[in-house]
């Protein structure tokens, strides 16, 4: 996980000691004061989310226990951190039960990726598999060369097998029962030329025309409208979303990089 430069710079002028900062006398009290807090109290997670979101600048969704003692873990928009029961002290990484081998962090990321994603339903681009078995949720860019790979192989199409070197025909994503759903994460940024283009294809008339073309290279009318490009780039942002495509699939795990559709395939089948 990547904090943000503004994130860094705001936790290390402020600091993070949130008992300190809802106390009304804090500026008088000495720092072994606060050493000596009551561990016995659960943290105040009211309290805790408005000062994160204070000092850090950062949307909390959720704070919620995790099986460590005293360590708390907060969903933010720029992903999952962890807090002291005190308040003091803020952790980013992630937290591993190595008895049973998994990756805590992961597991609470993936419920919080279902959770969010459900209020976006509305807004994806949708290419629908005629016999639906598997769900993904792609965050894409047009301008993206593994994107527009992706995209070309949503139905059946030709490639060149590399040890034959006989030009094959396979079956696409929505052959193999692979719905595509596209959400917007222009890799450049709200300034970049492709975050216009992409709310141009959110607010074409045909959308998943729009958006063919785009893959394909070719113009897109501009075009505006009220439209949730910009969320959909935050969403993905608070996902961990560091580059395109990037797959969340129904469990909300978060897959990166390209799989062609029968590698994607068999990869849904043995999950």
């Amino acid at each position: 996980m990547k904090l943000s430069k503004a994130l860094l710079l705001s936790m290390s002028l402020f600091g993070l000691s949130l008992n300190t900062a809802w106390s009304d006398d804090a500026s008088e009290q000495p720092e072994t004061k606060v050493a000596q807090a009551d561990m016995t109290n659960k943290l105040d997670t009211t309290k805790t989310k408005q000062v994160i979101e204070a000092r850090l600048g950062v949307k909390v969704d959720a704070v919620a226990e995790t099986p460590l003692a005293g360590i708390y873990e907060v969903a933010t928009s720029q992903g999952m951190f962890y807090v002291s029961q005190d308040g003091r002290y803020l952790i980013q990484g992630s937290l591993f039960d190595l008895v049973n081998r998994v990756n805590l962090t992961d597991a609470s990321m993936a419920k919080v990726r279902i959770k969010q994603l459900a209020s976006f339903e509305n807004d994806m681009i949708v290419f629908k598999a005629k016999d639906e078995k598997y769900v993904v949720t792609v965050f894409t860019d047009t301008s993206c060369g593994y994107c527009r790979k992706l995209h070309n192989e949503m139905y059946t199409y030709k490639e060149k097998n590399q040890q034959t070197q006989k030009v094959e025909t396979l079956a696409g994503y929505t052959d193999l029962g692979i719905t595509v759903r596209y959400l917007a994460f222009p890799r450049g940024g709200v300034d970049s030329p492709v975050y216009g283009e992409m709310q141009s294809v959110w607010c074409a008339d045909d959308k998943a025309g729009a958006m063919s073309a785009a893959k394909n290279g070719s113009s897109v009318a501009k075009a505006s409208c009220d439209n949730t490009v910009l969320k959909q780039y935050q969403l993905g942002e608070a996902f961990g979303v560091r580059g395109t495509p990037a797959m969340v699939l129904e469990d909300g795990t978060m897959l990166p990089g390209y799989r062609p559709p029968a590698a994607l395939l068999e990869f849904l089948e043995r999950s």
